[in-house]
């Protein structure tokens, strides 16, 4: 089974990080490299990630945004297979595995996206927990730590949009699309996503990304001749 690289994006992560990493890192196909990219956390974040001295890779944040963060990794890794994890989720054992074994039967795709279990984190109070109504059983992935790509589509689309939080895979598929990408759904339970005061969509500045997002992909299609920016 061919290597993967994983990318996980960090900023004050220091109440969830240690758990989503060991989750990448206890899976039953380990990955071969695993990047973690730090925007600038002040709250012990790079105290737990030194406890996992030589087992992963921990760079400063060059580019902007979430966005920037994923391609910095991507940048960081030369293995034939990219994955991405952020770092309050959490990865079922199996997802490397069933993941990669999808596209090794499938040479002719080009990525696989598999499907997202939501839960409320354990440790809030009950009265926060219940301001958030979770949808129940499995939904379909939509977003980057949902996926396994080849390395080689990030040259045939394009990076990853900078300054971007959020509604950047949105930006970047389109340009995927457009450029032939080939990403496919599995049916295989891949990230259990931590619902929690913190996530970043519940922040203002998430609502303007996804706009910023949903613009630049709509001006596209406004312009279907033109050829995908590098």
């Amino acid at each position: 089974m061919q290597a993967v690289g994983v990318v996980v994006r960090t900023m004050n992560s220091a109440r969830y990080v240690a758990a989503s990493i060991e989750s990448v890192l206890s899976q039953s196909t380990p990955p071969g490299d695993v990047v973690v990219i730090d925007g600038g956390s002040t709250d012990g974040t790079l105290h737990i990630l030194s406890s996992f001295g030589d087992r992963v890779r921990v760079m400063r944040q060059r580019r902007s945004g979430l966005a920037g963060a994923a391609q910095d990794g991507v940048d960081a890794i030369a293995l034939p297979f990219i994955a991405f994890q952020d770092s309050d989720d959490l990865w079922p054992r199996e997802r490397l595995h069933d993941m990669l074994s999808a596209l090794e039967q499938h040479p002719e795709w080009d990525g696989v996206m598999g499907q997202v279990e939501h839960f409320v984190s354990p440790d809030l109070a009950p009265i926060d927990a219940s301001r958030f109504d979770v949808p129940e059983g499995l939904q379909p992935g939509v977003g980057l730590p949902s996926m396994v790509v080849r390395r080689s589509v990030f040259h045939r689309a394009g990076e990853l949009r900078d300054g971007l939080s959020a509604g950047e895979y949105i930006e970047w598929s389109d340009r995927a699309v457009r450029a032939g990408v080939r990403i496919e759904p599995v049916a295989t339970l891949c990230v259990r996503r931590r619902v929690h005061l913190d996530n970043f969509t519940r922040r203002p500045e998430s609502k303007r990304d996804y706009l910023r997002a949903v613009r630049e992909v709509m001006a596209r299609r406004r312009r279907p001749h033109e050829a995908p920016p590098p």
